[in-house]
């Protein structure tokens, strides 16, 4: 059995929670905002970024 390749879905704590109505300023707590890569590795990642819309699509520039 193998895990799913896509991470379309993956958010932080934050962000998560900041879609629920009355926290939506949490979304501005976010340190999710690369990929954190496992060190002396190439292909594997430690902390994938956030994926939300409000700052997913910046951090990829």
């Amino acid at each position: 059995m193998s895990a799913p390749t896509t991470d379309d879905g993956v958010l932080s704590a934050e962000c998560a929670v900041g879609a629920r109505p009355g926290y939506g300023a949490l979304h501005d707590r976010c340190r999710q905002t690369r990929d954190v890569p496992l060190p002396h590795s190439t292909r594997i990642t430690l902390v994938h970024r956030c994926r939300c819309s409000c700052h997913g699509r910046e951090a990829s520039k």
